[in-house]
């Protein structure tokens, strides 16, 4: 048996051929690569990591920049430097935080903040749609399974059931003791692309748990640079500064580039500093990345930011009006932009929350496209050139091809790639009708073979 071939390899490809079988996709990502120059899959929403703009800011910081490449350690190490500080300051002030700590990615960011800052007798209270980051710094955190609690994904009705049992539950240790009632939720839910119903959450937590022992957790990977006054999120359009308690922006987003900042009180980035490992043992983001942060905020706050977001807007309210007229005449069992068979019971959704979502003219640039035959539609889009990638189970329940609209993208893109999505739909129609067609005279022609000695078929028996 050679190095490469082992009881182990054989265990871990015994598991992947079961895995395939099982009708689970075995992922891969090694191409084919394609690099097509209409893009609707990427988070490059405001299609920044593209832009000539960026890009000489860019060079105009790097050409003059005494270190560009690795920090060479971490920031508790050598990995540190006034640069970091500095531009955590200026993420500060830009998102009007008290303070602000600068990690290498949103799941680090995230990790480090659950893994560490709940502390033993502390209850949380997320929903069911929760990014995995989260959960997975859940898991590493002091906080007991009974003192979880799952709510049903942006239920208002659900939210509250959770909080009034966790409050009774566990009385003592919150409004009688020192414990903090702990709230996660997305801003927008990158799989669905629909966005939290902060408002009420916010005032739901404030109505019930006593003055100081809540902490609501907003993750606004997909509303950073995207939403409010200047990019500044989805808490900022909402004006609910100084009423969420930590928020976390993804730099890699519309931003165009990578990294992360929590955005909280300066004892809890202290606190995650001094003992989060996900933090503390990770080499610190290079050197260049701070140039090229700089640079990027430079756009989103100032007026090219705002023509980017302009854009945005215009192109994804006609993305959502075309491809809703497209797909409405085929049926839902082919494709669908809505999630019939897990959207809210009537009884169970929030029409203030819907009725306020209208109101700001809030549209997502996340559109996902459900169907059941998601790796088929993948797999056509990728024909055509596109960079397609189906989103099935166990990432989602309800199989999908999700779509994200950009700045950079053009009422014609939108116009050709919606005919493709049409064409394959068409043809998937046809296929399963032709099917169908042919199972039905299969049928008839057995139903016609089983006499019973007299000329008549079953039918006739009964």
């Amino acid at each position: 048996m050679s190095a490469h071939e082992t009881a182990l390899t054989k265990s871990l490809d015994g598991i992947l051929t079961h895995r395939a079988q099982s009708g689970l996709p075995l992922l891969a990502i090694d191409g084919p690569f394609l690099s097509s120059p209409t893009d609707f899959f990427s988070n490059d929403y405001l299609s920044l990591s593209t832009n000539p703009c960026l890009r000489e800011l860019f060079l105009q910081k790097a050409l003059s920049a005494p270190r560009l490449f690795g920090a060479t350690g971490c920031r508790l190490g050598p990995g540190n430097g006034e640069a970091y500080r500095a531009l955590e300051e200026r993420l500060a002030g830009f998102f009007q935080s008290p303070d602000a700590l600068l990690c290498t990615s949103g799941c680090v960011a995230n990790e480090a903040f659950w893994s560490t800052v709940p502390q033993p007798g502390d209850v949380l209270i997320f929903d069911q749609l929760i990014h995995s980051s989260i959960r997975e710094g859940v898991r590493l955190s002091q906080i007991p399974k009974d003192m979880q609690y799952t709510f049903r994904h942006n239920s208002m009705p659900g939210f509250k059931r959770c909080l009034e049992d966790a409050l009774k539950k566990h009385h003592a240790r919150i409004v009688q003791g020192t414990g903090t009632v702990f709230v996660a939720v997305e801003s927008l839910y990158s799989m669905d692309g629909d966005f939290s119903p902060l408002e009420d959450i916010v005032r739901t937590v404030e109505a019930l748990v006593p003055t100081g022992h809540a902490h609501i957790f907003v993750d606004e990977a997909h509303t950073s640079g995207v939403f409010g006054p200047d990019g500044r999120g989805y808490v900022a359009l909402l004006g609910l500064r100084g009423r969420i308690h930590t928020m976390m922006h993804t730099l890699g987003k519309a931003w165009g580039h990578r990294g992360a900042v929590l955005l909280t009180s300066p004892t809890v980035r202290k606190y995650i500093i001094n003992y989060a490992k996900a933090f503390g043992y990770t080499t610190t983001m290079a050197h260049m990345d701070v140039y090229v942060l700089n640079s990027c905020l430079d756009i989103i706050s100032g007026s090219k930011g705002q023509e980017l977001r302009n854009k945005l807007v215009h192109i994804v309210q006609y993305a959502h009006t075309h491809l809703q007229n497209a797909l409405r005449r085929l049926p839902a069992q082919i494709i669908s932009l809505t999630l019939l068979s897990t959207h809210l019971s009537e009884s169970d959704l929030d029409r203030a929350a819907a009725k306020r979502r209208a109101e700001l003219k809030l549209h997502s640039p996340v559109i996902p496209l459900l169907t059941p035959h998601a790796v088929e539609l993948a797999d056509h889009l990728v024909g055509c050139g596109y960079n397609a990638a189906a989103v099935t189970y166990p990432a989602v329940k309800v199989s999908r091809v999700r779509i994200i609209v950009h700045a950079g993208n053009t009422e014609e893109e939108v116009d050709r790639f919606v005919e493709q999505v049409v064409e394959w739909a068409t043809a998937k129609m046809q296929t399963i009708g032709q099917v169908g067609k042919r199972v039905g005279e299969v049928s008839g022609d057995s139903h016609k073979g089983r006499s019973n000695g007299n000329g008549r078929g079953v039918k006739g028996r009964l």
